[in-house]
């Protein structure tokens, strides 16, 4: 008797799954991406237990504030690149006799990059008034200059006895942006 009464207890609770099955399809599911406001008993929610949903389109100040720049700040491209200007030069020997005064100063060229690969260092270097960038290495001559030494930031260069140390990035790239302006009351 306890087999017949075991199968029939396990038909009831099939029987009994089943009719719950069959009210959870017969149930509408709200799958909106807002929430409904509504809570599982159906009555209203307050505002402080649900999540809050941005109003979509609205992204003027993510684009304001570029992912990849550190400051977080719109990118300002740099000012037009000024004209070249003398390099401030330490003499190594003592300095031969000043050109005449109506020769132009010798500039340095402009470095625009630093590579160093398998301990062999090379610096690109633009000569003034030229569109071309090369690659010279240590004791390469560019424009009557002489490349005596390249560091990871720097060049240096060596002209009549004269050093040339030229920065990888010139002060006025690593300025920090100014501050935001406040508005005007």
């Amino acid at each position: 008797m306890t087999g017949k009464f075991t199968g029939l207890a396990i038909a009831a609770v099939i029987a009994a799954l089943a009719v719950v099955n069959v009210w959870l399809y017969d149930t509408p599911v709200d799958i909106t991406p807002f929430a409904s406001g509504k809570g599982h008993d159906g009555g209203l929610v307050s505002v402080a237990g649900s999540l809050q949903f941005p109003e979509t389109g609205d992204f003027s100040e993510t684009f304001q504030r570029p992912l990849f720049t550190p400051t977080r700040r719109k990118f300002v491209p740099p000012p037009v690149a000024p004209p070249p200007v003398e390099v401030a030069v330490t003499p190594v020997e003592p300095a031969p006799a000043p050109p005449p005064p109506d020769a132009p100063p010798a500039v340095a060229p402009s470095l625009l990059g630093i590579s160093i690969h398998g301990g062999a260092a090379k610096a690109l270097l633009r000569v003034a008034g030229s569109e071309a960038a090369v690659w010279y290495g240590s004791g390469d001559t560019v424009g009557g200059w002489r490349v005596s030494a390249i560091d990871k930031d720097q060049a240096v260069l060596e002209r009549d006895g004269k050093l040339a140390r030229i920065p990888l990035y010139p002060p006025w790239k690593n300025a920090p942006p100014p501050p935001p302006s406040e508005p005007q009351l």
